[in-house]
């Protein structure tokens, strides 16, 4: 809570005094210092500035001076909480940053082997020796100048809220390029500990590091630490507590007369103490010539020039086919339950609107989504090992001159390979592209990339209309969005202009993924897939069980749906997609869609749950009643028009916030939907000349 927050008339206690410099140092001396009671007294006419009571006088502070005060009410603050501990973690892209917070903390975010995964700053708490520690993972970064808007952020951060300790996380295997960094934060006269990460790679390979040493020339302790497994982190939160506890005489300096006074001569000397310092502290082992290093060797092959891209789309071919092929016996165990349990329902219920929302709405819709995250799991999790073996940095070396060419960044590719997973993490993930032009063209070309919400529309189609080639026409219909996403990529560079920034990535070594992150990573995007359908899908399905149960009617089921309100809804739009081979029930899907596309299935399934199943065994109950009433084309149509049509209401939501701009979020919106428009038409006569 901070100061501006406090209420007239009410009181606090100052647990924290943020900001820098003398500023800060003046607030202190009026009596800001944590345990001591501050009131709010009044706000000026114009609500700002706001006086306070402390220390038996009254002070008047602006309102965006208050708020770099932190407090908490007299009854939330104890011993505990004056002795809470801010920790902010700082380093390098890959340095295993995200991996500390994850050990220590507790908290489930994703580790990802490339520049820009965590884009925003995540925090966690927890308690050590009887302190609440708060730590706050910040994003990777090489500096703390503003190229790039992680360093921006980081920048902003250690200014507006300075923490009460700095873990610096180096990577021991690439440390004389991390230490540039540790530079910097030192010289901000912040308290800092070096967490010496990946030091057991050090040691594999033969190097030797006084790290008593380092720590002495460098001014901060140094912790070796092996963050994957947890090896020297209790060693590195004992010394966050005696760091924390020390006195320091030294005010923060700001970082932008650090940053200001930096040239490139002032750079070469922080780089000259960084290697005088290594010559006294560092012996490093050197392979016999020739011997080539296993990130060298396997790069030598996914990075060749013949291989690269039929490696990149074979991998892609297998990830579609384990999607099927290992999904499809849990895909039918929890399509068996769900109409057991649907059925013992139905029979232990007496008849009336309330069972039929149920069975027919909740059981039905709820459960036609669910069947599919087996599916989402797989793919989540060959995305994960992807990502974390370091194979999604080298996808983006591969990928860099074909995005040049089409007016894009080879950065751009991370986000759109993302976006397989969810467009919305994907479009944040644009932040890690310098240049505007490029990112504002990827934002604009994500909703192409098929999400993990639009897979179990993919699953049920493919597996109900191509029974034997699910897998080809799983890979076929993520190439047609990525083909029409370059196209667009080509359309929009011609009217977007700006300077092009030369390509700087870092190139990780290769790492083997633990089963434990990997596996976690995996299942919090599964928990994510079953919140949604606990809520939205949850809703969604009652919503559309509702519009299609009013007004009712004492005729049979096929015509009490076509005369309902969404029967009525669904003839509404009909002549817009007629042309397309739809029908009125996957038109009412498609609208449905606009919130969260798995609601196109939770909609096929209530719309179809008194169908007619076909006689296929390996069909569950919805693909069985979709094979039986919907033509081959209009199926092609179908999927088409999913893959390239209006993205969900949070990707609308997330372009508009990361463009700034309600114009190209529905610029974009719209494009899209002509797009899908047009190529679902072209895709329903193709396939009728064909068949």
């Amino acid at each position: 809570m901070k100061l501006s927050d406090l209420k007239t008339g009410d009181t606090g206690v100052v647990i924290k005094v943020g900001g820098q410099g003398n500023f800060r140092k003046r607030l202190i001396e009026m009596g800001f210092i944590p345990g001591k009671k501050v009131s709010a007294v009044m706000n000026a006419p114009l609500k700002d500035p706001i006086e306070y009571e402390i220390l038996g006088y009254k002070v008047s502070l602006r309102r965006a001076e208050a708020a770099l005060i932190d407090i908490s009410s007299e009854e939330d603050y104890n011993s505990e909480n004056a002795g809470t501990i801010r920790v902010a973690l700082v380093g390098n892209p890959n340095c295993g940053k995200t991996s500390l917070f994850n050990m220590a903390s507790g908290s489930h975010e994703h580790v990802g082997n490339y520049s820009g995964v965590t884009v925003d700053a995540k925090e966690g708490h927890f308690t050590w020796k009887g302190r609440r520690l708060i730590f706050v993972d910040l994003p990777g970064t090489y500096s703390l100048s503003a190229f790039s808007p992680e360093e921006k952020y980081v920048r902003e951060n250690l200014v507006a809220n300075v923490p009460d300790v700095v873990i610096n996380v180096v990577d021991a295997s690439n440390i004389e390029r991390n230490l540039y960094l540790t530079t910097q934060v030192k010289d901000m006269n912040l308290k800092v500990v070096m967490a010496l990460n990946m030091y057991d790679e050090l040691k594999k390979r033969g190097d030797r590091l006084d790290t008593k040493l380092l720590g002495k020339l460098l001014g901060t302790p140094v912790c070796p630490t092996v963050c994957r497994t947890g090896e020297g982190v209790p060693e590195l939160l004992d010394t966050v507590l005696e760091v924390a506890d020390s006195e320091s005489s030294d005010e923060p300096v700001s970082v932008d007369k650090i940053i200001a006074s930096e040239d490139s001569e002032e750079i070469e000397n922080r780089y000259q103490f960084i290697h005088d310092t290594l010559s006294r502290t560092y012996v490093r082992h050197f392979e016999p010539v020739g011997e080539k290093s296993w990130t060298e060797k396997i790069d030598s092959v996914v990075t060749n020039r013949w291989a690269a891209f039929p490696i990149f789309i074979l991998l892609l071919y297998i990830i579609f086919q384990a999607t099927f092929s290992l999904g499809e016996y849990p895909m039918n165990w929890i399509d068996w339950l769900v109409a057991k349990f649907g059925g013992f329902v139905g029979d232990f219920m007496k008849e009336g609107w309330l069972k039929d929302v149920i069975v027919d709405g909740i059981i039905a819709g709820v459960g036609s989504v669910l069947v599919f995250l087996p599916n989402i799991l797989i793919l989540y999790l060959f995305l994960s090992i992807m990502e974390d073996t370091g194979y999604m940095a080298r996808a983006a070396f591969i990928m860099d001159k074909l995005m040049h060419r089409i007016g894009l960044h080879g950065k751009s590719f991370i986000p759109m390979v993302m976006g397989f997973g969810c467009n919305v993490p994907a479009i944040m993930a644009t932040r890690a592209i310098e240049s505007r032009k490029s990112r504002l063209i990827t934002i604009a070309i994500i909703p192409f990339m098929s999400c993990a919400g639009r897979l179990p529309i993919f699953v049920l189609l493919a597996g109900a209309f191509f029974p034997h080639h699910s897998a080809l026409a799983l890979l076929g219909i993520y190439f047609i969005g990525v083909l029409l996403a370059i196209f667009s990529a080509l359309i929009l560079s011609r009217f977007i202009k700006d300077d092009d920034l030369p390509f700087v990535m870092e190139l990780p070594p290769y790492r083997v993924p633990t089963a434990k992150a990997t596996w976690r990573h995996t299942w919090e995007k599964g928990k994510q897939y079953l919140e949604k359908m606990a809520t939205t899908i949850l809703i969604g399905s009652v919503v559309i069980w509702c519009l299609g149960y009013f007004p009712r009617s004492h005729k049979d089921a096929e015509y009490q749906q076509e005369h309902s309100y969404i029967g009525q809804i669904g003839k509404a739009v009909s002549p817009a997609l007629e042309p397309l081979g739809f029908n009125w029930k996957m038109d009412i899907s498609l609208l449905s869609g606009v919130v969260a596309k798995e609601l196109v299935v939770s909609t096929l399934g209530v719309m179809y749950s008194s169908e007619e199943a076909s006689d296929d065994p390996d069909n569950t109950q919805l693909q069985g009643a979709l094979a039986g009433s919907v033509s081959l084309p209009a199926a092609v149509a179908f999927m088409l028009f999913i893959l390239l049509y209006f993205p969900c209401i949070a990707t609308f939501v997330a372009i508009k916030n990361e463009t700034g701009k309600w114009k190209w979020a529905i610029a974009i919106c719209a494009y899209t939907m002509v797009v899908a428009w047009v190529c679902a038409f072209i895709g329903f006569h193709i396939t009728a000349l064909l068949i």
